[in-house]
C-alpha cells in the first residue's frame, strides 16, 4: 500500500511537532550552532531512553549517538509544520522532569550531554561492535574521545548507574 504524499507530511509534521512538544519547554530550540544542534541530538536520544515516543532511529558517529532523521525532521520541516505547536501532555511532561532531575546540572553541559548519551548508546548497544565489559567500553570511549578525562567518564558511569534504568545492561558488562 503506498502512502500518500499528504500522509507522508502528515506524519513528518507529526514527527516535528512532537520532538518540538519536548524541546520547546526544555528549552533546546537552538540549531543554529554546532553546540545547540548536538545539544539536542543528545537530549532527543536521552529522552527515548526514559520512553519519549519519538521515532528517530540513532546510530554511532564522530560525537556519540546521531540520528539524520532527527537532522531532516528539524532542519526541512514545511512551512506548515513550523507553526503546528502540540503541548506536552502529562506523560511528556513526566518525561522531560525525569530526564532534569536525572541530568541535573549536566543539562546544561553539552560536554557532559555527550558524555552520557555516548556512554548509554555503548551500554546498550556496544556488544554488536565487541564492547563486553565495562573496560572495553571506556577504552573504546577515550579512543574515540580523548578529550574526556577518566574521572569525567567515571562520573557518567556513577550517574548512570544511580538512575538504575540500565541495570540490566551494565550487569551483562560486568559479567565479561
Amino acid at each position: 500500500m503506498r502512502t500518500s504524499r499528504r500522509q507522508r507530511r502528515q506524519f513528518l509534521m507529526s514527527k516535528y511537532s512532537d520532538v518540538m512538544a519536548y524541546l520547546r519547554p526544555l528549552g533546546l530550540t537552538n540549531m543554529d550552532t554546532f553546540e545547540g544542534r548536538v545539544s539536542i541530538q543528545k537530549m532527543v536520544y536521552i529522552l527515548r531512553q526514559y520512553g519519549a515516543d519519538l521515532k528517530f532511529g540513532y546510530s554511532w558517529y564522530a560525537h556519540g549517538p546521531y540520528s539524520p532523521d532527527l537532522t531532516k525532521t528539524l532542519f526541512n520541516p514545511s512551512p506548515g509544520e513550523k507553526v503546528v505547536v502540540k503541548e506536552p501532555t502529562n506523560e511528556q511532561l513526566v518525561i522531560m522532569n525525569d530526564v532534569r532531575n536525572f541530568l541535573g546540572s549536566d543539562f546544561f553541559s553539552v560536554d557532559a550531554l555527550e558524555l552520557i548519551a555516548s556512554l548509554i548508546y555503548l551500554i546498550n548497544n556496544g556488544r554488536e561492535e565487541g564492547l563486553t565489559s565495562k573496560s572495553k567500553v571506556n577504552d573504546f570511549l577515550k579512543n574515540k574521545k580523548p578529550h574526556f578525562s577518566n574521572e569525567e567518564i567515571e562520573a557518567a558511569w556513577e550517574k548512570i548507574q544511580r538512575a538504575g534504568k540500565w541495570d540490566n545492561e551494565i550487569a551483562d558488562l560486568k559479567k565479561n
